[in-house]
This record gives C-alpha cells, structure tokens and sequence, in this order.
C-alpha cells in the first residue's frame, strides 16, 4: 500500500523572489522595482517567512561554520557584503534555511539533545565549500555518480578516492571525476575503510543533484538598495493597510487603539496607523507583563516618543511578581496550557481597557498569517473571547516577515535592539513559545533574570518529581509532548509525566447523594477531597445569592433563587457541602457552586473577570478578586465567562 505523503506546513502563499540581476531579495513580484528586470521564486520551505539575517544571527551563523570548516572558509561562504536571508522551517527546535544569492547553501539549527548549532551544508552549500576547501572529499566514478542522483547511498565498493581524515559523523562532499559535487551527506566510514572498499555503506545521502557548478553572484549589495528593489511593493502594501485602517474605524465605531508590544509587527502597525488615522486621536497600549526584556520596555517608550504619540500612551504595570505567583500556584506554563499569557497579558489588557474605554475599543494588532496555523486561520477581524470588551483588527494580516523588516527599513523605524542580537521573535523573557535555542542566548545575555527563573523552575520540577533535565532540555514547555519530543525524551531517559502536584493540590468534588427531605423537597450531598478555604472561596459566592459567614464555626450558606425556587447550599470548612430544594436542579447548582467556589480558591487577580460586569461590582484586593455585594445583580455574567484559575484547574484535571 502506498504511503501517504506527509503535508507540508502551509500558512500562506509563497511569495520570496530574487532580482538576480541586483542580486537582491524581492518580496513579492515578477520584476525587481530597481532595474526592472523579471525575478525568480526562491523555493523556500513552507510556511515561507523569510528575515534578515541580522548581526546577531550572522555573528552564530559564523560560528557554527566556523567550529567545521574553519574561521577563514566561514568568512569567504558568508561575506560581509551580501545579503543574508533566514527562513525558519518546521523542526524540534529553532531550524532555517540560509539564503544567500538567491539559494539556499545550507540549514543552521540548534541540536536540542546537544544544546548547540550546527551548520549542514546543502547542495549549493557543498559546491561553495568544495571550493574553499580540500578535505572532505569522496570521489566516484560517472556510474557512481548517476546512481546517487538518482537517490541512491554511497556504498563502500563505488569509492575512488577519499580523504583520509573523514571520520564517521563527519559532513562530506561526494564529486564525480570532473570535481563536480553531486552529493552531500554523512560519512559512515573512515577515510581509510572508503579506500579499502569496505562493503556496506560509506556516505549516507543527505542532499543530492546533478554535477553543476555553484551560482555565485557578484557582491556589494545593501538593505537600502533591497527596499528600492522593492518600493513599489511596499507603497502598494501600505495603501492597502491604511484604507483598511480607515474603513474599520468606520465600520466598528469604537475608539481605535494600537496594541504595541515592542516587537517588529506592531511596530509597523504604529507606523501605519499614526499614517491612517489623521482626523481624530488613537491611543498607544502597552501591557508591561513584568516579564518583558528591559530593551524591550526601553523601546516602547522610545518609540512612542519618537513617533511623538507620548500621550497617547496607555501602560498597564502587571509587576514582575504576578508571573512567579503564578508559576508557583499553577506550575510549569506551556504551550497547550497558556495560562500565564491569561494572567499577565490578557487579563492586564482587559482591565487598561476598561478603565480608559467602558464601552470597549478598536485595537489595531500585529498579528500574521505566516506567524501560525491558527493565526492563518483567523479572521483579519476578530474578538477574543478572553477580552471581551475588545474587538481585534489586523492591518497586516497578509504581510510576510520580508514585507515587514522591508518597511522598516524604508521607515527608519526605532527596532528594538534585541533583533540585533539573534532573537528571531520578541515576547515575553520566559514564554513557553521560545525555542531553547533562545533561552540558550537569555542565559548569557541576561544571566540575572535566567538565575531567578531557573531557580523557580526547578524548585517545580522536583515538586513534581522530575529531575532538573525536565528544565534544561525545555521539556516544561509542553504537557502533552509532540511525537519527536518524546521521541527525543526516551533517549536522554528523561520522564514526561507529572507524577504528583496538580491545580489546586489535587481539588477535586465527588455527589455522595441526592435524598429526599421531610417537606416533600430533596438534599443533594457532596464534598471536596480536602478542607476549603471558605475566607477564599467566598469571593465569587454573592453572585449565587445572599451570603452568610460564619467563620467560628466554618459555615457559610448561601440562599439561592426567589420566593418562586428557593435553594439553600451550605459549605463546610471541612469540604461537605449540601444543596436542598427542587430536585429537577440540584445537580446543576452543585456544578455551579463547585465553579464559583473554585474560582474564588484559585483567583491570581488578574481582572479577567471585570470586563464581564456591566454594574462594576467586581474589585480586585490584594492579588485577589471578589463580588461588591451591593453592586452585584447577579446576573452571574462573572461565572460564565472565560477565568484563567479554571483553565488552568480543567487542564490539571486532565492530566
């Protein structure tokens, strides 16, 4: 049976072409905006969202080939005065494809079992280097060489001549009799066992092709000249935003904010907006989570203040210690399980908008299509039901990578300066999102942060027995492992499971029984698996009805309904409650008095919760939210909407 062919990620089309002519990369089009002439598609790997290579990039990028091939062959393959393109692609880690004269030459990844970088040369980087240096090298006959183009694996007996210094492991370069490389691949075989013909085989094949020579281009090109290759794009793509801008404070009628996170994407969002809304004022907003790299704060208030929109800037301080209270309630945050981005970012978001926009906003956002399957599947119009009192727009939901920095550059825009120094994306300092090949880089760069965070981070892992690998390889990032991490967990004999703390210490509630009672009415009996809180878990309770605590005695009842449907719950310190009344809703009231009392047990205070109340009867105290009695209705809008403590309680649960 034939297999199917796996689907390659696809987030959009595949726009990267090169003016070979300028030797310049193009966006988008068929002709270069600089000389005229027609382009050609580079044949990136999908998603496709191509970048600069930047100095930090280029100084690692070096670096790697450099530990191979030495400083001087590095120097000659990258040089200084040519365009460097990096596509990130699908991989364990952080992988890209380096482009470099309108071709691939290689991929520069981050090994995770290693924790390192490595360069794999491919074809057209094999052709370059075969150049440059004169090992590595495993010569073949024309018979040998038609047959590794068509895919086969160099065996030992089809060797003619090979390096002596190849050791197995090693990156080698396969080239027929003319010195042409029609292989690139892994040395299986010494040097010495190539010679000798050793059966079995000598190279694994990585990369393979017809005998050609390397298409290098003249140098000398810069980024001024690559954003005058592509000015008619970008004016085009421009236009394009503003009108959209434009047209959606129309349509939406709310007032129009630019989300600004100090990252590339919004960055260009500001730029665009402070170009399309000229008749009426916009806010800037800015959600310091506490947790965000220092540069990147100092380039939030430098570039509102560049773009003269200082006051127009709206910051919402969550502090530093709300992530950590969090970690330390929730355990490790992840990627399925992003409970952290909830408390610190959208809840923060929520409460900024409230108190400077009651009838909601219009926030202008810099998100992609390119940047995520789900991003690609959403709405360039949307509303996230975690901010509610929001409604989400994206001028730049078709921009690519390229499209992006291309704008920049043209603008002389104020980039954070993080860019610079090898971080491909800029979130949080901490984000389950990041590849270790980042955190590899914060460690270094910014140890002071990194010692605290790790610190944490592997008090958690032996709460949950597992051993401090489970914090070095980022295994912390996810709760359910994708396939090639547990593949990858087995070899280094490192557990995936949680073996013990969960949300809430293990809070759990069981129905015992439904009885009836002497009136003719029934009493529905249960229990959490541990003694409550009642002085925590009475904070939502108002919402349910009239409230009374006892705290001598560690009662608290709660009388529900009218005169019409009365129901009485009573909680017990030591986690029994009951609910009496009509039997045909008893059981429905108990999942409802074990969410509202969960809620109040598990609250981080991060204000989710108020843009739900149209009366304001929520207030946070002391890291905590809890009901106005006199503000409330009861309307229980509070308890049905979205709560990061219940989030991340059902995630637990599930584990």
């Amino acid at each position: 049976m034939k297999r199917k062919k796996k689907r390659k990620p696809y987030l959009g089309p595949l726009f990267l072409a090169w003016c070979y002519e300028c030797n310049l990369p193009i966006a988008k089009g068929k002709q270069c905006g600089r000389c005229g002439s027609k382009t050609k598609r580079v044949n990136v790997t999908p998603p496709g969202d191509a970048r600069p290579a930047f100095e930090g990039d280029l100084k690692q990028l070096l670096s790697s080939i450099s530990a191979m091939f030495g400083e001087q062959v590095a120097r000659r393959l990258v040089p200084s005065d040519k365009i460097v393109l990096l596509n990130s692609i699908p991989e364990l880690d952080r992988c890209e494809e380096v482009i470099l004269d309108g071709q691939i030459i290689g991929l520069h990844r981050f090994v995770l079992d290693k924790l390192a970088w490595e360069f794999i040369p491919k074809l057209e980087g094999a052709r370059r280097l075969a150049q440059l240096i004169s090992g590595r090298r495993v010569v073949v006959d024309d018979t040998a060489a038609q047959a590794l183009v068509r895919g086969a694996n160099l065996m030992g007996p089809g060797v003619e001549k090979a390096d002596l210094s190849i050791k197995p492991g090693d990156v080698v370069f396969v080239i027929d009799k003319q010195g042409m490389v029609v292989l690139t691949g892994t040395a299986m075989m010494t040097g010495e066992e190539m010679l000798a013909r050793t059966r079995g085989v000598a190279v694994r094949k990585r990369y393979r092709g017809p005998p050609a020579k390397p298409k290098i281009l003249p140098s000398g090109q810069t980024w001024e000249q690559a954003v005058e290759a592509n000015a008619p794009l970008l004016q085009q793509l421009e236009m394009e935003a503003i009108k959209f801008i434009r047209n959606t404070i129309s349509e939406v009628k709310r007032p129009p904010v630019v989300a600004f996170s100090g990252g590339k994407d919004s960055l260009v969002v500001l730029l665009l907006a402070k170009k399309a809304i000229t008749d009426q004022e916009f806010h800037v907003m800015f959600i310091n989570t506490g947790i965000e790299f220092p540069e990147t704060v100092e380039n939030v208030y430098a570039a509102v203040s560049k773009l003269g929109l200082t006051q127009q800037l709206l910051v919402g301080n969550v502090g530093e210690e709300q992530f950590f209270r969090v970690l330390k309630q929730y355990g490790f945050v992840a990627r399925d399980y992003r409970v952290c981005c909830k408390t610190v970012k959208l809840g923060p978001t929520t409460q900024l908008i409230d108190e400077y926009f009651p009838e909601g906003c219009l926030s202008f956002i810099g998100q992609r299509r390119y940047e995520s399957r789900r991003r690609s599947q959403a709405r360039r119009i949307w509303r996230n039901p975690w901010v509610p009192n929001q409604i989400g727009a994206s001028p730049i939901h078709n921009w690519t990578a390229m499209m992006i920095w291309l704008y920049l550059l043209q603008e002389k825009a104020p980039i954070n300066v993080l860019y610079s120094r090898g971080f491909e994306r800029i979130g949080c300092m901490f984000c389950p999102a990041s590849d270790m090949s980042e955190f590899t880089t914060i460690q270094s760069s910014h140890p002071k942060a990194w010692a605290r965070w790790q610190k944490i981070a592997i008090q958690i892992a032996k709460q949950e027995g597992l051993p401090e690998e489970w914090v070095k390889y980022g295994f912390w990032r996810w709760r359910n492992h994708p396939k090639p991490v547990q593949i990858l967990a087995r070899q280094l004999g490192i557990p995936l499971r949680y073996t013990s703390r969960s949300i809430g210490d293990g809070l759990t509630h069981t129905i015992s029984s439904i009885s009836k009672d002497i009136e003719g009415g029934k009493t529905l009996r249960g229990r959490f698996t541990q003694p409550i809180p009642l002085d925590l878990a009475i904070a939502f309770l108002p919402t349910l009805g009239e409230v009374l605590y006892d705290a001598n005695r560690g009662i608290v009842q709660v009388s529900i309904g009218d005169d019409d449907i009365q129901l009485k719950c009573i909680l017990f310190e030591s986690g029994d409650f009951t609910i009496s009344g009509v039997d045909s809703i008893l059981e429905k009231t108990a999942e409802v008095l074990v969410k509202t009392v969960l809620r109040g047990i598990l609250c981080t205070g991060c204000g989710t919760c108020l843009s739900l109340c149209d009366k304001n009867a929520i207030a946070l105290e002391h890291q905590r939210a809890r009901i106005e009695k006199h503000l409330c209705i009861q309307c229980r809008a509070c308890i049905q909407g979205k709560c990061p403590s219940l989030y991340a309680f059902r995630a637990s649960s599930k584990q």
